[in-house]
């Protein structure tokens, strides 16, 4: 019984640290080859925090066991600090910087064209709002005109954002008299060049443009990375689900699973070939959007590349810009060349879209 009890308790010591460094084998393994990973990731959280209590715990027990947990925290440590931060870098005073650039990136769901946020006064409300944090350079993605409501023509929209005078728009889809869904670059700085990143079947793409700030030239890229694609009936299977599964829900899990897979695979090649562009870059480059997939994962980690995740350098909390009915995820993201520091990151809880807009000041020439 003895034997019995020690082999159980090694089991449950083991199996935690085991799922979480299996976690992190997707941000190493393309989903294209073991797409089983890529769902393993996103219990990465959980299972982190899970092996930290099980080492307090270990250590207030004074067990020898603690050493695996230990390892497991220790080699899943890079991973933990992409996707938690206790504090930020800011300052009240971005003028005493260098050259800075205040950039945002927000996927904005159409500027609430269908009026998903049950807000009334849309999308006036978000045009005033993003005006209100005086960003240099915006990156949308979901950008959308129409015709049809005159708060959504195109000239609306221009003369909403006259303080931004050049700008770069590329329409996935088109409408009539060149409207229609797709990304949008504005700047306060000129544009000295601008071009498009397709993928192969599908409507997802990237834009880029080369921004003169100063003497300093940036390319700017604007993506938006394959969407799982999930309706209000499959929200609503994961919803109701319980321990006594209706073969509905259980064929409602099927679908929801292969809707997944196809979106980590073609995440995964879009991701390889904005990691060409973005080396290739003949300039520094920031690269702002809406990856749809977490910073433990394979698209995060062949996205950053030797970049800078802004979060990481300037934001804190888990920082989710996620905001619809799963659990807070951070799924948009601000990249930058490791010449450039980031100030003041920040999540701005603005309740018109599915996805909270980011923000953050970069200092384009900082002080050794």
């Amino acid at each position: 019984m003895k034997r019995l009890f020690y082999s159980i308790s090694v089991l449950l010591v083991l199996t935690p640290a085991l799922l979480l460094l299996g976690s992190i084998g997707t941000a190493y393994v393309s989903p294209a080859k073991i797409n089983v990973l890529a769902f393993a990731g996103f219990g990465f959280t959980l299972l982190w925090l899970l092996n930290l209590v099980l080492a307090l715990w270990l250590l207030i027990r004074r067990s020898f066991w603690i050493i695996i947990p230990l390892l497991a925290l220790a080699a899943s440590w890079s991973h933990w600090n992409n996707t938690f931060q206790i504090s930020s870098r800011s300052t009240n005073h971005p003028e005493e910087l260098g050259q800075t650039l205040k950039v945002m990136s927000y996927n904005t769901r159409m500027f609430d064209y269908y009026g998903h946020s049950g807000l009334e006064g849309t999308p006036q409300r978000t045009y005033d709002d993003i005006l209100r944090q005086g960003a240099d350079l915006l990156c949308f993605q979901e950008y959308y005109t129409n015709l049809n409501k005159k708060d959504f023509s195109p000239t609306a929209i221009a003369a909403k954002f006259r303080g931004y005078p050049h700008k770069h728009i590329h329409y996935a889809t088109t409408h009539q008299q060149n409207t229609g869904y797709g990304l949008a670059i504005f700047s306060k700085y000129p544009l000295v060049d601008q071009g498009v990143v397709r993928f192969e079947h599908s409507r997802n793409m990237a834009i880029y443009a080369d921004v003169k700030v100063g003497e300093t030239t940036i390319r700017v890229f604007s993506v938006h990375l394959e969407s799982i694609g999930f309706q209000d009936n499959d929200l609503n299977v994961l919803d109701s689900l319980d321990f006594r599964m209706t073969e509905s829900q259980k064929q409602g899990l099927v679908n929801i699973s292969r809707k997944l897979t196809r979106a980590f695979k073609m995440r995964s090649s879009q991701a390889e070939t904005l990691a060409r562009h973005i080396k290739n870059a003949p300039y520094p480059v920031i690269v702002c959007g809406d990856f749809n997939d977490t910073p433990v994962s394979y698209v995060y980690r062949t996205m950053r590349g030797k970049l800078k995740d802004a979060f990481v350098e300037s934001g804190s909390g888990f920082g989710a810009t996620y905001n619809g009915r799963l659990p807070s995820l951070r799924i948009d993201y601000i990249f930058h060349d490791p010449a450039f520091k980031s100030w003041n990151f920040e999540t701005l809880p603005l309740p018109y879209s599915d996805h909270h807009p980011i923000m953050t000041t970069l200092d384009l020439k900082p002080q050794s």
